[in-house]
């Protein structure tokens, strides 16, 4: 049934030949919001199409959205409210709400809640462009655990692979810590030892300089002694000492 009677011109002009190739689908193409925010506008005020656009979209029943999610890797979904022949069938509400799943229509099984599967019923933060504008909603959908995991199917994938790069800092940062204490190590431990050659394979002579003054410095010390030993003050004490 047509939601109005397209007005038919007696004229033969071209402007009324291209009216009346407009149909319905392309006026509400052009007219239709996913959200209305004149449903209390009086519709005197409103143009022809926007009257026709508003009377199909009070048609809908926006308690469950159905979604299409057929590039669902992407991260992107298609989104609208149920027409009257879904509400009644429960299409989107007792069924999945993916226009894709096998379980949209009906449910294996028939009859029998025993063999249904499981839905979720999820309030999903709908971003979209409309006329150019970017707008916001809440949108109710049900969905069954196959199809929970597509629309989730990105997220989760970004956090995965945010949590492996961290893993992989962290990694790197043990291996440059444990990298720094392994070559400070190293180095105190070289640190003598090249020390001690480098000053070997620098100056030689210095090195056999710094020898003799020490053999020189052993010598003076052990005629000190000497003398010491044969001066007469200590032998005339040594005599003194050994008288009854």
């Amino acid at each position: 049934m047509a939601l109005y009677t397209p007005y038919r011109s007696t004229g033969a002009g071209p402007s009324s030949a291209a009216a009346s190739a407009t149909s319905e689908f392309d006026i509400l193409k052009n007219s239709h919001k996913f959200l209305r925010e004149d449903e209390d506008v009086d519709e005197r005020r409103l143009s022809w199409e926007d009257r026709l656009a508003k009377k199909f979209y009070s048609s809908l029943y926006r308690e469950y959205a159905v979604c299409d999610l057929k590039h669902y890797k992407s991260g992107n979904f298609a989104l609208r409210w149920r027409t009257e022949e879904e509400v009644l069938s429960g299409a989107g509400e007792t069924t999945c709400g993916n226009t894709r799943c096998p379980l949209h229509r009906e449910f294996p099984g028939g009859e029998d809640d025993n063999v249904r599967p499981a839905l979720t019923v999820l309030e999903l933060p709908f971003s979209y462009t409309e006329r150019g504008e970017s707008k916001f909603a809440l949108v109710k959908v049900v969905l069954c655990a196959k199809c929970c995991k597509k629309l989730m199917w990105k997220r989760n994938k970004e956090k995965k692979e945010q949590n492996k790069r961290g893993e992989e800092e962290l990694v790197k940062e043990g291996r440059h810590e444990a990298a720094e204490n392994d070559g400070g190590e190293e180095r105190r431990r070289r640190r003598p030892r090249s020390h001690s050659s480098g000053d070997e394979d620098r100056d030689p002579g210095e090195q056999a300089r710094k020898r003799r003054v020490s053999d020189d410095d052993a010598r003076e010390r052990s005629r000190r002694r000497s003398s010491r030993s044969r001066s007469p003050h200590r032998r005339k004490e040594g005599r003194s000492r050994r008288s009854p």
